[in-house]
């Protein structure tokens, strides 16, 4: 025979609205100031790459041909 687990739900108070609102907030700073140091870090690293395929210019106005 199977048990039947009966599990009483309530509503949150007041003061577990407040903690779970602080949490969230807290997270939402950290996950912000993470994703600004990454953007940041990625912009250092391509500014530090020098572009590839760069062919230096031909100055077709002073060429000698006839």
């Amino acid at each position: 025979m199977a048990k039947h687990i009966h599990v009483k739900v309530r509503l949150p108070d007041e003061d577990e609205k407040q903690a779970e609102a602080v949490k969230t907030a807290r997270l939402r700073a950290l996950r912000l100031a993470k994703e600004a140091t990454d953007k940041d870090a990625v912009s250092r690293a391509i500014v530090a790459v020098p572009p590839k395929g760069q062919r230096r210019q031909l100055d077709h106005s002073t060429s000698l041909v006839s």
